[in-house]
């Protein structure tokens, strides 16, 4: 018991690790702005409040007035020592303070320091002030009224001056900017390195397979490893590569497993969607549909992401005005909008964007129930590409036609309170969930198409005003995202 504590608290802390790693590099152009930030402000903070300080000294050799003890060193070292440690109870006892301020005519002296250097009887009088002549004209004063005031506690001495400052020209600390910007960069760091881990702290993100097992009690099918493709390329396909690697492996296993799991349980028709957006749900599903028609079983693959189709951009298929919509809307039949492609057995109905009383009729739900039917005799699996579940009801509005679904979950991105959901969201529509697939890990590697420069795959979207989805690019880290 106690060693499975132990490895549970390791595995804890190597998954608050990674997560830091992660969130660091999420944030990572993050740190250089608050650094200049920081520093900036700081520095001219600094800058805005610096006063000059000037220091006026003085050094002097220490004899005791006793012509029998002036000549013995000890005594005029020990001399020094006790006049340097008794100064500031002498300063501050007024009387010499007094004696400086009706001197100069002033009510407040600046700071005055005295010190004795060690196994030496000289002894040194200091003046900090901001104004340079002030510290010099108090240090005169200082010397001309000391000795007079310190025979009341150390007896009679004789100061010799050695050497004095004169009035001082350079600040004693000149406004130094490396410090002030060195300071806000460290403290930059810190606060970032703190945020980076609070966010981590707080993460309740899927980071592997045993996660996502015990969280939603169905079988992985299999992790698809994060995968860098050209510009050129919409997403990784697995018709693209003819030698073995992570990614073809992985979707090769993912189609082994869910062509079993079908089989065993007599299902051909395959809901495929994911919690939220950027999840790479269409990536999954086109992949599986070119892996299974590979296999020699006839496919079809149905773009049921009537907001955001992208499976004929995927597959480079040439537009066409004949898509699923035409069909919903009673405008085109079956036949006019299944095309072939260039990929064996593998048939596509192409989604089109449209307004959701298109596809959300009662009409337009029967229409696709009757589409369904017709086609499953002709084919041996049919995909169904649909948009995520948690956040619009297409999905599952669509589970009452299909058999089964498989829920594509992203690493470290979906919360676990939004894959539940989604799962929840198919188990009312008394759907089945097969299996799942954890996308986008770094547990395998990454590669890359052609030569060149590598680009993350997929084209990136979030849901907009009302239901509809909004545009342009964007991912969190560009070049590992697959946005669908």
């Amino acid at each position: 018991m106690e060693q499975e504590q132990v490895n549970k608290s390791s595995i804890n802390l190597s998954v608050l690790w990674d997560d830091l790693l992660r969130e660091a590099r999420r944030l990572r152009f993050w740190l250089p702005l608050l650094a200049v930030l920081l520093a900036g402000c700081l520095t001219g903070y600094r800058y805005m409040h610096h006063v000059p300080q000037y220091r006026a000294t003085a050094s002097f050799t220490i004899k005791v007035a006793n012509p029998l003890q002036s000549e013995h060193s000890a005594y005029n070292i020990e001399t020094a020592g006790q006049m340097a440690k008794t100064f500031p109870y002498i300063l501050t006892s007024g009387v010499l303070q007094q004696r400086v301020r009706e001197d100069l005519g002033i009510s407040q002296l600046p700071a005055i320091t005295a010190e004795a250097l060690p196994n030496s009887s000289v002894f040194t009088l200091m003046v900090t002030s901001t104004s340079p002549q002030l510290a010099y004209d108090v240090l005169q004063s200082v010397i001309t009224h000391y000795p007079e005031v310190s025979d009341f506690v150390v007896g009679s001495t004789q100061m010799y001056l050695l050497n004095e400052s004169g009035v001082p020209k350079a600040e004693l600390a000149p406004f130094s900017a490396i410090r002030y910007i060195l300071q806000g960069v460290i403290i930059a760091f810190f606060l970032w390195l703190g945020y980076a881990l609070i966010r981590a702290l707080l993460k309740s993100t899927v980071h592997n397979d045993d996660e996502l097992r015990h969280l939603l009690s169905v079988p992985c099918l299999a992790q698809l490893p994060v995968a860098k493709v050209l510009r050129k390329y919409p997403c990784p396909m697995l018709v693209m590569k003819q030698d073995p690697d992570g990614f073809c492996e992985s979707v090769r296993l993912l189609r082994l497993r869910t062509e079993k799991r079908l089989q065993e349980e007599n299902r051909k028709v395959v809901l495929v969607s994911s919690a939220i957006p950027s999840e790479g749900k269409t990536t999954v599903t086109a992949n599986l549909s070119i892996a299974l028609a590979g296999s020699g079983k006839k496919v079809l693959l149905i773009d049921w992401d009537l907001r955001s189709p992208s499976i004929a951009k995927m597959l480079h298929l040439v537009d066409d005005d004949n898509g699923l919509a035409d069909y919903l809307s009673q405008a085109k039949t079956a036949e006019d909008v299944i095309h072939r492609t260039y990929i064996p057995n593998l048939s596509v109905i192409a989604g089109q964007k449209s307004s959701r009383s298109v596809h959300h009729t009662t009409a337009a739900l029967a229409r696709a129930q009757v589409l369904l039917e017709t086609v499953r005799e002709e084919y041996d699996y049919i995909i169904i590409d649909t948009p995520p579940c948690s956040l619009l009801a297409d999905a599952t509005e669509l589970a009452e036609l299909a058999d089964c679904a498989i829920l594509v979950v992203r690493q470290d991105f979906a919360s676990q309170e939004q894959i539940r959901d989604a799962v929840q969201r198919l188990s009312d529509s008394r759907l089945a969930t097969i299996g799942c697939v954890l996308n986008g890990t770094d547990a395998v590697g990454s590669y890359s198409y052609g030569h060149g420069y590598g680009y993350g795959y997929g084209y990136g979207y979030g849901y907009g005003y009302g239901y509809g989805y909004g545009y342009g690019y964007g991912n969190d880290e560009a070049g590992k995202n697959d946005p669908k």
